[in-house]
């Protein structure tokens, strides 16, 4: 990644041991036992683990680089946005993505997909977002820009040196996914928050044709065939509406205006020219007769 342009820390070691077995033998102390159970009682609560019983007893040891730099702010959107490009250049199209995820990378990236979020989704009111959650999810995996997104590339996890530009870090989200899940959180989170939609919706499709534009010329220099501008703005339509509908049932952070008109664009395409949708199974039919990937 860093030998492509995208800027992060680099592993110096890894060390991981399984069945509860600390790295090198080492003993485990009363503040990692108590830890350790915090920890259990997270992975039960957020059903990665089954509540009567099983336990993840893998430790790991991680020693990376330090970046050097400072703050980034949102007026470096379009060298973040570049950094995004080399990275989902770097992973593009299913065979690279799909090598990734057999060799141990998550199958999907962000915090907020369907299948992580059952807690927020049961809190949900019955109405379009939830009933087209199933068939947006379906659609975003079905996307023909599968490639390995960051996954959470908020402003607090990018900074910004004057001689190297800009640096990522912090891959616990990375995974699968199209490169539009980060564009949707990037602009919502961190290049266009706080904004006001009058202010902020010109900048998005600028910054959208911005990255369409890198991107682009990554793909064709590796022989690889891009994306058109529409289809990827359908796919960020998407994105937006994946996002906000864990926010329906978690809580609201970033640009809701912004998300929302997502949300709108979606809602009024699948229900054009005729009966709108009323069922999960209507609502996945129509994204896929409308959004075709």
């Amino acid at each position: 990644m860093c030998a492509a342009g995208a800027l992060c820390p680099r592993p110096l070691l890894v060390e991981r041991s399984a069945s509860g077995q600390p790295p090198n033998g080492r003993k485990r102390r009363a503040g990692t036992l108590q830890s350790s159970d915090r920890i259990q009682g997270l992975l039960r609560r957020f059903k990665v683990l089954p509540e009567d019983g099983g336990e993840e007893n893998d430790q790991a040891v991680i020693c990376m680089t330090k970046l050097q730099g400072g703050m980034w702010s949102s007026s470096q959107a379009e060298p973040a946005l570049s950094w995004l490009a080399r990275l989902h250049a770097l992973f593009w199209g299913e065979a690279r993505a799909s090598a990734a995820v057999a060799a141990g990378v998550s199958d999907q990236a962000g915090f907020w997909h369907l299948d992580n979020r059952s807690i927020e989704f049961d809190r949900m009111g019955d109405g379009p977002l939830k009933r087209a959650a199933a068939g947006v999810d379906a659609r975003l995996k079905a996307d023909a820009m599968q490639t390995l997104c960051h996954g959470d590339p908020k402003g607090a996890n990018i900074m910004w040196d004057a001689e190297k530009g800009v640096l990522m870090y912090d891959f616990q989200w990375f995974g699968k996914g199209p490169p539009t899940k980060d564009l949707t959180y990037f602009f919502a989170t961190a290049a266009l928050n706080g904004r006001r939609w009058n202010q902020s919706k010109d900048q998005e499709e600028q910054y959208l044709r911005f990255y369409h534009r890198e991107l682009c010329a990554l793909l064709e220099a590796q022989g690889d065939e891009p994306p058109t501008f529409e289809y990827l703005h359908d796919s960020y339509r998407l994105a937006c509406f994946d996002y906000r509908r864990w926010q329906e049932g978690g809580f609201s952070w970033g640009n809701q205006d912004l998300l929302d008109a997502g949300v709108e664009h979606v809602l009024s395409k699948i229900g054009a020219g005729g009966k709108a949708p009323t069922t999960e199974e209507e609502y996945t039919e129509r994204i896929f007769q409308c959004f075709p990937p």
